[in-house]
């Protein structure tokens, strides 16, 4: 089925937004359902505020929705295509993430026709990094599909995103409902801080995307505001958070972050979720950053369609210390959140969230820890925020190993340090621990290895040297699971595509993925100043396991 939609191409610079396209472009919609009852959906992407980066660049080509969160996607499976409801752009939409801040979104999918229903996944598409460049890319100067600028820094560095083709999945905590007459307006919310990823493969500087996709429904949304006083805001990495207790446990999670400008110190987090029917959240704003006591504001109310004003706020200037993880993460794409618990409050607040290196399943660096008590105010809503340290917390955090997907999360490692100490975190027997564990192993299909035609590629010719280093990446909707290839110090498999592939020279990829769930396989190569990749969807891994075929381009 053929239909259009109006598209707006939405250009955002600094603090303004300006429309410079607004026309009708041609979708593709694959809706299979019979049912005539139907609803519309507008979705919008948007993103945090970052600290480093000048421009983070996407390439979106399509949306989907599917009424199950556990519903597994493959581009060339009609099988695994079936009841989602797909729309794709007729041009793929080159989009700046960066330049998505403090409540400015990008409309890229207006007047999409969903049968009645509750929707409980939506995933989005992206252009692969490794492919020709698209146009819309091209006409930006852009040297990837994907790609990442850095303040200060004139260089292009890809940014990759893991079977890109599987799409990029989103579940939403309360299924989205789409009925007769109504509209959903979504926003689908990208996180830059935590979600870009540096990375080192082959010696040059690189970033992977490890997505946790978060949405807003705009029709229920409030703001808070403020304005923060420190004596070095332009290097002092200040973050603004949002936090809610997680609904059914004992933590803290962060719903909105955001950056404070880094002259006047004004920041918005903006838009804060109001759930159900309520009209009014409450949310306590954890601020943190370097060389400073971390400060928290308990009970901010805000109101749907309002935006609270905290003020001035002073922070204080104290030490720190630093933690990486003492042994090798399985599996290497989890994250670690680190939290603190005040003397007046038994629910920790989740005061840093760290991505490993997939590659590694280590920090890329050590990650920076306050050794200062923590300031602690309550919100009244008149008169000056005062604050009050809490020594009780002073240099004591705790550690949480988490992984999407099926693994159970991991047991608290207790941190603590004092100023200028360098920590290494034991997570022995504290680490996430799969269900069902199945082993995944690959052959490598070298017929084709040249033929890619994104930059770095062969460039359409067949024969180059093979490469002598290697990395497989395991995948769920998008997000980076477990990997295993040159640096989790495996040889198996740079070897097998050195040795030009084939069944006769597999490798075994994980042997403890969690099993009933459909993933994905991203396969980079390198060495031999060559770069190949290839990417499979839609692996079901059953009991006793899998062996896929990966084509290498």
């Amino acid at each position: 089925m053929r239909r259009f939609v109006c598209l707006r191409v939405v250009a955002l610079f600094a603090m303004s937004l300006a429309i410079v396209t607004a026309g009708c472009s041609g979708s593709s919609s694959s809706n299979p359902s019979a049912n005539p009852a139907a609803g519309v959906a507008n979705v919008a992407i948007t993103d945090a505020a970052s600290l480093d980066y000048a421009h983070v660049y996407v390439t979106v080509t399509g949306v989907a929705f599917h009424t199950l969160a556990d519903s597994g996607f493959s581009d060339y499976s009609s099988a695994k295509q079936s009841q989602w409801q797909i729309t794709r752009l007729a041009d793929p939409v080159t989009v700046d993430l960066a330049q998505l801040v403090n409540g400015k979104t990008n409309s890229l999918f207006n007047g999409i026709t969903l049968p009645n229903g509750q929707y409980r996944q939506i995933r989005i598409f992206l252009a692969s990094t490794e492919d020709a460049l698209a146009p819309s890319a091209a006409a930006l100067g852009l040297t990837y599909n994907n790609e990442v600028q850095l303040n200060g820094d004139t260089s292009h560095y890809p940014l990759r995103i893991p079977t890109a083709k599987e799409g990029i999945s989103l579940i939403p905590e309360a299924p989205v409902t789409v009925s007769d007459g109504t509209t959903a307006n979504l926003v689908l919310d990208f996180n830059l801080n935590n979600d870009v990823v540096e990375v080192s493969p082959n010696g040059s500087t690189e970033f992977i995307l490890k997505p946790r996709l978060g949405y807003f429904d705009m029709s229920s949304v409030g703001a808070v505001t403020g304005t923060v006083s420190f004596g070095n805001l332009s290097t002092s990495r200040i973050v603004v958070k949002a936090e809610q207790v997680k609904s059914g446990a004992s933590y803290r999670i962060t719903r909105r972050l955001g950056v404070p400008d880094k002259s006047t110190g004004a920041f918005a987090l903006n838009p804060l979720p109001i759930f159900g029917s309520a009209t009014t959240a409450s949310y306590d704003i954890l601020i943190r950053g370097r060389h400073l006591d971390t400060a928290v504001i308990k009970g901010v109310k805000v109101h749907k369609g309002g935006s609270t004003d905290l003020g001035a706020i002073t922070l204080q200037p104290d030490q720190e210390f630093t933690a990486q993880v003492g042994q090798v993460i399985r599996p290497t794409g989890s994250w670690v959140n680190f939290y603190q618990t005040l003397g007046s409050d038994p629910i920790p607040y989740e005061v840093r969230y760290r991505h490993l290196n997939p590659y590694t399943g280590k920090f890329f660096t050590p990650e920076p820890l306050s050794a200062g008590p923590v300031q602690v105010a309550t919100y009244t809503g008149t008169g000056a925020l005062a604050f009050v340290p809490d020594a009780s917390c002073q240099g004591i955090f705790t550690a949480v190993a988490e992984a999407a997907g099926r693994y159970s999360r991991g047991a608290v490692a207790n941190v603590t340090g004092t100023p200028n100490a360098a920590l290494l975190i034991d997570f022995t027997n504290k680490l996430p621990v799969p269900t069902d564990p199945q082993q995944i192993s690959a052959t490598f299909d070298m017929e084709f290895f040249g033929t890619g035609m994104g930059h770095g590629m062969g460039g359409g010719r067949p024969g180059a040297q093979l490469p002598t280093k290697g990395e497989v990446f395991v995948t769920q909707g998008g997000m980076i699971i477990d990997a295993q290839g040159t640096l989790t110090l495996d040889t198996s498999v740079q070897n097998a595509m050195h040795a030009g592939g084939g069944v006769n020279n597999p490798a075994i990829i994980s042997s403890s993925m969690p099993g009933g769930v459909t993933y994905g396989l991203y396969a980079l190569g390198w060495g031999n100043n060559v770069l190949a990749a290839g990417s499979v969807q839609g692996i079901d891994l059953p009991s006793g396991g899998a062996r896929v075929n990966i084509k290498m381009r």
